[in-house]
């Protein structure tokens, strides 16, 4: 028989979240009880850990548990995630996420007893929760009627704004109709229609507008998290004037008839397959519950696990800024307009440091003045020098956030840090080499081949000495969108990217090299894309194309000029699948000339070293 967690509900009904036992708790359900519900039957129960119990009610997806007999009287549960709410001088624990230990537990164990009196006993001190006399009565509720209605129907005039703020207030309450069924946000999903989740807006985008051939308006965008997880909401054209002075950044909302829609990916940094969309009949109540619900929700990857992840790949970071290389103006080649720019340089306790790059209005309004600590939500890994970090405009900046990662990072910084010596991913990828990593240390192809890299779950990184034996003359280039770099479709006389949505009178044409790569030891093909091939062929592919269509002899001669040239070569390795057909893929990430003197260095260390 499981061992439940005695002292587990006193944690649970104080949110005791330093005690041990508040965490993933083992408690017995001692009776199980239905309510009904406006989205259909939903249960409340008893759970108990011998010592004490309280009420509880389950969240509406764990229905079927009950209706199957998974769970049942007697039953020893474990709550995975759950949430505290008070009404009426009672607590109720709105359980979102439980798992069903033993359901074969036959009897009630211990003798326990009810904490309710505590809450009971407190507020009959209070003077603010009094009773009103029987003559303040019907001012009280004259007073609290406006507050009956808070929800935002679809035949509701668009709020305008009442302060200066541009922010229409709402009186925040907790809802006890709603708190009945919630639903967490990791398991809503487009077949689910009757859902309420309770969130807090992360972060809220400003207004944007956008125009094609096919349409034009307006949007913005809010990042909405509960204690299961994070998801993407957007609101277009009206629903922008109804809805944008309601949501505040920081505050905690029911939300209700939402489209749930696959997620867009390239605009957003959230770890969730769907979004919502907010239409016509979409509902909004300010809840003022708003300790039961995160501030933020960080997976930090330490600065020296970066090259682990790939390139383009989204990660949060945690670090102290070291440097700050002031902010530049740049012209972006994707719009031809200006944009701001500022490089970080931020480490942390792994002795590592990166750069990162923040942008427009974050870049200006960054003060990094003290060596603040930053939190960053969203950022893209970059290969640019190794490895560097970009913020993302979908991501989060947080400058000395209350978390347990900034309070250990500045003692750090502050014992070690500050006369610390830092390596950085200049030049190349660092660490040892193994699956899914990097390594500057020196191998031969016939090596690779037999330490299988490039064949685990992460691609692996390493270095040779190879030389160009033969490139593939067809198709060396493909005809791409200067701005997207999408491959272009040619329609008649122009050309047509299907992304950007806009015709083009010409190409601009971009690298896709195969070529054959060979060492002392064996021989592989190995891709090479723009920057790269571009150095090794001695001209941009828009040339060589035009080379290729007047002068077919001279294109050849061009290609063969790299054959029989060495070069230090970092490869990327990773497993990729094909029709069915799984293969490993090397790409040259980075080609440099030999350096004659540098290499008689290392070949005298290496025998120096035998010796």
């Amino acid at each position: 028989m499981a061992q439940i967690s005695q002292g587990a509900v006193k944690a649970l009904y104080d949110n005791d979240t330093s005690n041990p036992v508040y965490s993933n708790p083992l408690l017995q359900v001692i009776n199980i009880k239905a309510v009904p519900a406006p989205q259909g039957t939903r249960y409340r129960i008893i759970i108990s850990d011998g010592v004490n119990f309280m009420q509880a009610m389950l969240a509406s997806q764990h229905t079927p548990m009950v209706e199957k007999g998974d769970l049942t009287r007697y039953a020893i549960v474990r709550l995975k995630q759950f949430v505290c709410n008070e009404l009426q001088n009672r607590k109720i624990l709105i359980i979102l996420d439980l798992d069903v230990v033993d359901k074969n537990q036959q009897q009630k164990i211990g003798n326990p007893q009810t904490l309710e009196s505590h809450l009971a006993n407190a507020s009959a001190q209070s003077p603010a929760t009094a009773t009103p006399s029987p003559q303040a009565q019907p001012q009280a509720q004259a007073q609290a009627q406006p507050q009956q209605s808070l929800f935002m129907q679809s035949n509701t005039a668009a709020p305008q704004p009442q302060n200066p703020g541009g922010y229409a207030p709402m009186s925040g309450r907790v809802n006890m109709q709603l708190e009945t069924s919630l639903f967490p946000i990791k398991a809503l999903n487009p077949y689910q229609n009757k859902w309420t989740i309770k969130a807090r807006v992360t972060q809220k985008s400003e207004i944007k507008t956008w125009a094609n051939p096919r349409s034009e308006g307006r949007l913005f965008s809010v990042n909405l998290l509960d204690n299961s997880g994070e998801i993407k909401a957007t609101a277009f054209n009206d629903q922008v004037d109804r809805l944008y002075h309601i949501l505040q950044e920081g505050k905690v909302y029911y939300i209700s008839k939402a489209r749930v829609t696959m997620a867009r990916k390239q605009f957003s940094t959230l770890n969730n397959e769907y979004e919502l969309s907010f239409d016509n009949g979409t509902e909004l109540e300010l809840c003022s519950d708003e300790g039961s619900v995160p501030q933020m929700n960080f997976e930090f990857v330490k600065i020296a696990d970066i090259a682990n992840h790939e390139k383009s790949a989204t990660i949060d970071v945690i670090g102290v800024v070291k440097e700050d290389n002031g902010i530049n103006e740049i012209v972006a080649k994707s719009t031809g307009r200006p944009t701001k720019k500022r490089e970080l340089v931020i480490v942390d306790d792994t002795q590592k440091q990166i750069k990162l790059t923040l942008w427009d209005k974050v870049a200006d309004n960054f003060n990094s003045e003290g060596n603040p600590i930053i939190a960053c939500k969203g950022v893209r890994v970059s290969d640019f020098g190794g490895r560097s970090l970009s913020l993302s405009s979908a991501g989060v900046l947080k400058v000395n956030p209350a978390l347990p990662e900034t309070q250990k990072l500045r003692q750090w910084y502050g014992m070690y840090g500050e006369n610390s010596n830092y390596s950085s991913f200049q030049g190349g990828m660092v660490g040892a080499a193994g699956p899914g990593q990097g390594s500057n240390a020196r191998t031969t192809l016939q090596q690779v081949k037999d330490d299988q890299l490039g064949m685990g779950d992460r691609p692996d990184y390493f270095t040779i000495k190879g030389t160009v034996v033969y490139i593939r003359s067809e198709n060396v280039a493909y005809p791409a969108c200067p701005e997207c770099k999408k491959k272009l479709v040619q329609e008649g006389a122009s050309w047509r990217c299907e992304k950007c949505q806009k015709s083009l009178a010409e190409p601009h044409y971009r690298y896709i090299l195969s070529v054959s790569v060979a060492d002392t030891t064996a021989q592989t093909y190995m891709s090479t894309f723009d920057e790269i091939a571009t150095a090794l062929i001695g001209m941009d592919a828009n040339e060589l194309q035009k080379l290729k269509d007047e002068n077919l002899d001279e294109y050849r001669q061009i290609l063969n000029k790299p054959l029989f040239q060495t070069y230090i070569m970092k490869i990327r390795a990773k497993l990729e699948t094909f029709n069915d057909t799984a293969r490993t893929k090397h790409t040259i990430i980075e080609a440099t000339p030999i350096d004659f003197q540098a290499e008689g260095h290392q070949l005298v260390e290496a025998i120096d070293k035998l010796l």
